[in-house]
């Protein structure tokens, strides 16, 4: 098995979709950030954008930094689907013809490639707040505290999600269709439900993502923005098993069924 780690984690090094999604969760996480942060203050906008430098704001700002999530959903479809689409997916199994083994060693180095996208937004939000900081040591404590209330949980999203989307890879095959679908219930499909049926809905993957996310939130923005609760969702820990299930009940079922087809 450490053999197959290891293989499956020098591919991912060697592949340049990898180095893109990094790019892109840098270059998103900056740009959403400045965005968020330095948009005017109106009086008809204060509840959504408190004052510049406050605790709130930071909170506000280093939120952009869920982006990390949806993209490790992105890199664990890529991660699973990419030997598939180019045709590499034959040498891999005679290598290994325990195809299971496979998609076990895939989920694993997709946490871990999760944890390092959510790494890289947090790196650029962090350094983001540090170039917004302008009253000295206090105020970069400050930032330090709320940035602390967002990324570990925004972290362990990210690499749940990465193992979602390994599961998501490994059940449709198709990277073009699997990321659609990852993407799309996430974007609109589940705040559809969860409007309709909280009681379901707190079930699915992005509610779950979000309660893993509020275990280190501020209790001052944890209600969110306008007021809103979050008592539809589960625990944080209910949270994290809801997200691993996803991914290992899906790479489980591609497993015995997409993964077990004939790939010559």
């Amino acid at each position: 098995m450490i053999g197959l780690l290891r293989s499956e984690a020098f591919k991912l090094r060697t592949v340049w979709s990898t180095w893109m999604l990094l790019g892109i969760t840098a270059v998103l996480t900056a740009a959403l950030g400045s965005l968020v942060g330095f948009v005017p203050r109106r009086r008809e906008t204060e509840v959504l954008f408190p004052a510049h430098g406050s605790s709130p704001w930071y909170d506000l700002v280093f939120s952009v930094m869920t982006v990390a999530i949806d993209l490790a959903l992105v890199q664990g479809v890529l991660l699973m689907t990419g030997e598939h689409r180019h045709k590499t997916v034959t040498p891999t199994f005679l290598a290994e013809p325990r195809r299971g083994r496979v998609a076990g060693a895939k989920l694993v180095v997709a946490c871990a490639a999760g944890l390092v996208v959510a790494v890289v937004a947090g790196s650029v939000g962090l350094a983001f707040g540090f170039g917004a900081v302008a009253g000295g040591l206090g105020t970069a404590a400050r930032m330090l505290t709320e940035f602390r209330h967002v990324w570990p949980g925004v972290a362990a999203a990210a690499v749940l999600f990465g193992a979602y989307g390994v599961g998501l890879g490994a059940l449709l095959k198709n990277q073009a269709v699997a990321i659609v679908v990852g993407l799309g219930a996430t974007a609109i499909v589940e705040p559809i439900i969860v409007a309709a049926a909280p009681s379901v809905g707190r079930w699915l993957p992005s509610s779950a993502a979000q309660a893993l996310e509020s275990v280190t939130a501020n209790p001052a923005v944890r209600g969110g923005f306008g007021g809103g609760g979050l008592t539809h969702l589960v625990t944080w820990w209910e949270g994290a098993l809801v997200l691993l299930a996803y991914g290992v009940v899906l790479c489980a079922a591609g497993s015995f069924t997409t993964l077990r087809a004939d790939v010559t």
